[in-house]
């Protein structure tokens, strides 16, 4: 009798709670339907499901190409992984650092082909990139249909699918932490910000070209330093695998000494190694060297004495972000065509705050596309890239002018005449 009494009373519980549970999502289905009515938004959000299925299927058509970096490199790596299993990484078989290694060999756990886990792993880290895209634009706008716009975007920048879909290079892979750095700089997670850093240089050697960035937020943002211990306890962490494979310190930190040591002036990028003669690699490659670091010197002087006229510098330093990721690689000898991927992410972002930026984003994924030619097409790109690298320059002025001159503190141009005009019709 009890027991039949306790039954029917928890039947009456689960049935009220299954009631309770019905209305809300009744009640948050009709302010969902209210919400999507409202100006065409149900029409806005289902072009932007279309643009994302789009974005997905272009990924899809483009999986089956082998690059020649592909056949080279990264099938070979693949093979070795899957042949000698974890403790293959105790090997000095690949010129990538060890993270990337560590993706493809769990790569090797699943039945999948070695085109489709490398393709795979830039399609990850396409939409994590895209995801800190979102957190940017949702924390400058504060609106969901411009934050997933934005997000979609990158995914369908020409460098970015071209890169990952076509070529299936790891660029996307250390710009995404790049881009969730620039978030965490954005909303002062000082902590968060290095160990993003920390992990895109892990991956990537072109990480350090944002390492004078995290510096000036730094200062600006007076970042503890306990920051930065931290960010070099998880760079090294990530070395763990390997060693724990067999793998030495010294052989380790090799890995970007040995990149370094190229023999060539630029490889297909448009930068101004363009119009110096291979011949003079010895002398010219060291003075570039001096020449950026001089640059970035002065940049980050005239950054600092700017800055007391900004009173919130936070969309500030993107602008500087954007400045420092165009300029570094411009300057710099031994650059590759791929060198500008995270820059031109950081300048799109920009366009997010002020409608000036519009013009060198879009600019710079032509740029991009041209440097891709001899690479991805096997075909020389159609304007020489010695003319190209002069709008490059171009580029690069404007971005470190505006970063100057116009230092953003709030949503400006017609983003905020937009924003305005929603508010009026709410």
């Amino acid at each position: 009798m009890v027991g039949q009494r306790s039954v029917a009373d928890s039947r009456v519980q689960v049935a009220t709670v299954v009631s309770l549970l019905m209305k809300a999502v009744r009640g948050h289905t009709h302010q969902l339907i209210a919400y999507l009515r409202v100006d065409g938004r149900w029409q806005q959000w289902s072009l932007l499901a279309i643009a994302f299925v789009a974005a997905m299927g272009l990924r899809w058509a483009l999986e089956p190409h082998m690059s020649h970096d592909f056949t080279r490199f990264l099938d070979p790596w693949f093979q070795h992984l899957k042949t000698h299993g974890a403790s293959g990484l105790a090997d000095d078989f690949a010129n990538y650092n060890v993270p990337y290694l560590y993706l493809l060999y769990l790569g090797t756990l699943t039945p999948l082909h070695s085109l489709a886990v490398v393709k795979l792993i830039a399609l990850v880290f396409d939409l994590a990139l895209a995801a800190g895209v979102v957190a940017i634009a949702w924390h400058v706008r504060r609106s969901a249909l411009i934050a997933g716009l934005a997000g979609i975007a990158a995914l369908l920048l020409p460098e970015v699918f071209l890169n990952s879909a076509m070529w299936g290079q790891a660029d996307s892979v250390y710009t995404a932490f790049i881009v969730w750095m620039a978030y965490f700089v954005l909303t002062r997670r000082d902590i968060l910000a290095w160990v993003a850093f920390a992990i895109a240089f892990s991956v990537k050697l072109q990480g350090l070209f944002f390492l004078p960035w995290l510096l000036f937020a730094f200062v600006v943002q007076r970042h503890r330093w306990r920051a930065i211990l931290i960010a070099v306890v998880v760079f090294f962490l990530t070395y763990l695998p390997a060693m724990s494979a067999g793998r030495s310190l010294p052989s380790l930190l090799g890995i970007y000494v040995n990149q370094s040591n190229g023999s060539y002036l630029v490889r297909e990028s448009p930068n101004i190694y363009q119009w110096v003669p291979n011949e003079l690699f010895d002398v010219v490659n060291r003075g570039g060297i001096f020449l950026a670091l001089g640059a970035v010197a002065i940049l980050g002087l005239l950054y600092l004495r700017r800055k007391p006229s900004v009173v919130v510098p936070e969309l500030w330093l993107l602008q500087v972000g954007a400045a420092v990721g165009v300029l570094v690689p411009f300057l710099l000898p031994q650059m590759h065509d791929r060198y500008f991927y995270a820059a031109g992410i950081l300048v799109a972002i920009c366009a997010l705050i002020t409608p000036w930026y519009l013009l060198p984003a879009i600019l710079l994924q032509f740029t991009a596309v041209l440097a891709y030619s001899s690479a991805l097409f096997g075909v020389a790109p159609p304007i020489a890239l010695k003319y190209v690298a002069i709008l490059q320059l171009g580029i690069v002025a404007s971005v470190v002018w505006a970063s100057l001159a116009r230092p953003q503190q709030e949503v400006s141009g017609y983003w905020r005449a937009d924003e305005k005009r929603a508010a009026t019709r709410r």
